[in-house]
């Protein structure tokens, strides 16, 4: 299992907020410096042209280059959700963490869609990179998300042709009625079992359960259903992460030995909070075939998870790479649990989910009596390429889960959860921003904000944007990458 793969994060998405302007089109920003051969040709469409932008900035890497690439490139509407500055911050911290990218392959340049496949020349990782376009003639940028793996789209199975690029909705019900229509095609085909909320403010204009929770007893999803969200969870974790900096009891230049004296992972005097919370500490994962090898369901405590990785050499030297990282996000938990002195999942409970109003969410064990739970189902076998008829995932979950992922949650609470951020009630941690003050109150969210998990039989999609104050939400009792798809295909449909 490439869990890599399977465990889809989303690394990078927000809303740029730059005026529509020509692009930059220079040939040279197809290709990279010391890449892999001729670079694919990019198309000379107002899409194509977004994506040769993009990889021109990617190349050169400075602050300049990211400004010119923010002032020229992005949507009017895009323009009025960030603030220039804070926008090119972003955009240029990303551009240095990722270096210069190598084009591997041109997923869609047309009709509203620009993605494309790109090797990152710091670290050599293949991301999914989509800009999400403006509908009008000029295509304008709205924002951009880069995935980890290949193509999303593609899930191991071969690179089939990419969804066909979706017209925006007039309206919130026009996106019901869409969105209803064709997640009951699905269900009917057996293509799709979970629930699909859409929001606009606090507020749902369309939340719905399709689908079985238990296909043996034949229970059906319902809007409580409590779905495992898997990498979804490492929201609650940077959620944690970011009062304690604000309360001084971490800081982002704290390293590992600092924290956990004794802690056997390399260099754990070199690993910062910052580099574990961006996936550039060097750590790697904790799937694998250690982990499926070993007895899961004693596999409970963060602890229970340091022998799948603590003694593996790092992927890269701290700082001078980037690399999905679950290990990274244990590492942070027991932080937390030393910091506070409370397990992670009592002191997540605390200061995420009670203020939040979340009574549905936690870190339920496996065989822990839990109402209203999901069962996740697969088709997968051993190899990710042999698929067969759907059983339940239950042989392939640790006993509980962990920073890293495997809480529980139910469409309603994640709302609540966006909602959350939204009000200033909780902030995910920002180390690329000024560090908060010390006491200093949560900042409320602006820009977008989208996680996503899965692993075999679990699927999940959060995606706020803070500005529209809309939210996208999919759980799914299903193998990756349903709910992907579903909410890429919503998104365009609610696209202003």
């Amino acid at each position: 299992m490439n869990a890599r793969r399977i465990l889809v994060f989303v690394l990078l998405l927000f809303a740029l907020g730059i005026p529509t302007a020509t692009a930059t089109t220079a040939a040279s920003a197809a290709s990279v410096p010391g890449g892999s051969g001729a670079a694919p040709d990019v198309p000379r469409t107002p899409e194509g042209d977004r994506i040769r932008a993009f990889l021109a900035m990617s190349a050169k890497g400075d602050t300049a280059s990211a400004r010119e690439f923010v002032e020229k490139n992005s949507s009017e509407a895009a323009r009025k959700a960030v603030p220039l500055e804070r926008r090119v911050e972003r955009i240029g911290a990303r551009a240095a963490q990722l270096g210069p990218l190598e084009l591997v392959r041109i997923v869609a340049a047309a009709d509203g869609a620009a993605k494309f496949v790109a090797r990152s020349g710091k670290n050599g990782q293949e991301l999914t990179v989509t800009l999400e376009l403006d509908p009008s003639p000029a295509r304008g940028i709205r924002g951009i998300r880069a995935e980890a793996g290949g193509d999303p789209d593609d899930d191991g199975g071969g690179d089939g042709p990419p969804d066909a690029a979706e017209k925006p909705k007039g309206s919130d019900p026009e996106v019901a009625a869409a969105t209803d229509a064709w997640l009951a095609k699905l269900a009917a085909d057996d293509e799709f079992s979970g629930v699909v909320l859409l929001a606009r403010g606090d507020t749902p204009f369309y939340s719905k359960a399709f689908g079985l929770a238990d296909r043996d007893r034949r229970v059906p999803n319902t809007l409580d259903t409590k779905f495992n969200i898997a990498s979804i969870g490492k929201a609650f974790t940077s959620a944690a992460v970011a009062r304690l900096v604000r309360e001084g009891r971490l800081s982002w230049s704290e390293t590992i030995a600092n924290v956990l004296p004794g802690s056997k992972l390399p260099s754990a005097g070199r690993i910062t909070v910052a580099q574990l919370l961006d996936m550039t500490s060097g750590l790697g994962d904790i799937f694998g075939p250690q982990f499926a090898a070993a007895d899961k369901g004693r596999i409970r405590e963060l602890s229970d998870y340091l022998p799948l990785f603590e003694k593996k050499p790092l992927r890269f030297e701290p700082g001078k790479g980037r690399e999905y990282s679950n290990a990274g996000y244990v590492v942070l938990g027991l932080m937390i649990e030393k910091v506070t002195g409370k397990r992670y999942r009592d002191y997540v409970k605390e200061v995420v989910f009670t203020p939040a109003g979340m009574g549905d969410t936690g870190f339920f064990a496996v065989d822990e009596p839990t109402p209203k739970r999901a069962t996740g189902y697969t088709r997968r076998r051993e190899s990710r390429s042999e698929t067969g008829p759907r059983r339940p995932n239950t042989d392939t979950l640790p006993g509980r889960g962990s920073s890293a992922g495997g809480a529980y949650s139910t469409a309603g609470d994640l709302l609540r959860f966006a909602s959350a951020l939204k009000r200033g009630d909780l902030e995910l941690a920002s180390p690329g921003r000024e560090p908060a003050a010390k006491g200093s109150p949560p900042r409320p969210a602006t820009g977008s904000e989208a996680v996503a998990g899965g692993s075999p039989g679990t699927n999940a999609v959060l995606e706020a944007d803070f500005e529209n104050g809309t939210t996208i939400i999919v759980l799914a009792n299903d193998d990756p990458p349903i709910a992907e798809k579903t909410g890429r295909r919503i998104r365009q449909w609610m696209a202003k």
